[in-house]
């Protein structure tokens, strides 16, 4: 576990653009009087460019145990007495006054998909004073129709009986997921050049719909899309993930597949319509390809399509039906009869011990049955 965060959080503060951008924007949003809220803080690097921006307090919000690394790290950069540490998720945090900043980098390929869209609605809502400001403030977001063989490729080995199998259902599912890739412009081919698709506030948390029409430049085999950001840091800053732009920063793109591809001709028209639910997770692409013989076709993608969605598990959402009583309901108000501020975790596992072998299958099997009743009632 250790490794595979610190790598993560090793390429964030290796990433000079990242670090210079954020740095460049706090100076331009920050005030001396404000309190500036960290979400997802990770080591706490944004946290301490506020404090060198001037804030004067720093919240740092993340939900891991990171969060003691990064207090050992603004103590040994001598932040400690300006930084205020949560482990918590945002959406649980209380404040006892208003914050003035709220800065993140939950920032996906595509924006929406690491969550920083529903952050921000809910700080907007719930923390920020009025006029308090978000970094960044906004983003706009482009797609280009693009050959790409490492996408195909993740697409079509279902159809290739992998291990002797035919995987075709699992093919279906691959040409509807949201691919995500590192990549610059040796690992792409653009067939035409990207477009602006649409362009939001970084508290939008809605639908956002766009369309765009492209000409292609060249021939070439149409894969589907590649997807990224420009984001608004500031007035004067931006940054972006373009995987053509010179000052791109190290973050994924997203690729949409086009199922079954086309061979396109330079001249050819591309009309894509894209949908995105950022509460839901779900982004749809519908294209259609006027080819200079004027034939038109059409492809359809979607996440939702992608999805491995059983019947099970689609009837347990329906919230029109009865709930059952198990024996785990039980167990569950035993539980919480206990909780009066007197008895412990182990105490409540001791007496939920009786259960082991009806309910529950180990001693560790209760204890993180009483460590999910904890960690709820503590947010």
């Amino acid at each position: 576990m250790s490794q595979r965060q610190l790598d993560e959080h090793r390429g964030y503060l290796a990433d000079e653009r990242r670090t210079a951008a954020y740095r460049a924007a706090l100076a331009e949003v920050v005030r001396p009087s404000d309190v500036v809220l960290d979400l997802g803080a990770g080591t706490g690097l944004l946290g301490y460019l506020a404090c060198d921006a001037g804030a004067r307090h720093v919240i740092a919000v993340d939900r891991g145990d990171i969060l003691g690394l990064a207090h050992d790290l603004a103590a040994a950069n001598g932040y400690e007495d300006r930084i205020t540490h949560v482990q918590a998720l945002s959406t649980e945090l209380q404040l006892e006054a208003p914050i003035d900043v709220a800065v993140c980098d939950q920032i996906g390929g595509l924006v929406y998909d690491a969550g920083i869209l529903g952050c921000f609605a809910d700080v907007r809502r719930r923390l920020l004073a009025p006029g308090g400001r978000l970094v960044p403030a906004s983003f706009r977001i482009f797609l280009a129709p693009v050959t790409f063989e490492r996408g195909r490729a993740a697409v079509d080995f279902w159809a290739e009986h992998p291990a002797g199998l035919d995987a075709a259902a699992a093919r279906a599912l691959a040409a509807n997921t949201e691919w995500s890739f590192s990549v610059g412009p040796e690992d792409v081919d653009a067939l035409a050049a990207g477009r602006e698709v649409a362009a939001f506030a970084a508290d939008h948390d809605g639908p956002i719909a766009g369309s765009a029409v492209f000409e292609t430049v060249r021939e070439g085999r149409f894969d589907g899309y590649v997807g990224w950001f420009e984001a608004t840091m500031s007035p004067s800053v931006t940054l972006t993930n373009d995987p053509w732009g010179t000052e791109r920063f190290d973050r994924w793109c997203n690729f949409y597949p086009l199922d079954g591809g086309f061979d396109l001709l330079a001249g050819d028209r591309v009309e894509l319509h894209l949908d995105v639910r950022p509460r839901l997770g779900v982004v749809s692409w519908t294209t259609q390809v006027a080819d200079r013989n004027g034939h038109l076709h059409e492809r359809r993608g979607s996440t939702f399509n992608g999805s491995f969605l059983t019947p099970a598990t689609i009837e347990s959402l329906v919230t029109a039906q009865p709930v059952q009583r198990t024996q785990r309901v039980d167990a569950l108000e035993r539980a919480l009869a206990m909780i009066d501020g007197e008895a412990s975790a182990s105490d409540i596992a001791d007496a939920l011990e009786g259960q082991i072998g009806t309910v529950f299958a180990s001693r560790s099997h209760v204890e993180r049955f009483v460590h999910s009743i904890t960690e709820l009632i503590r947010s």
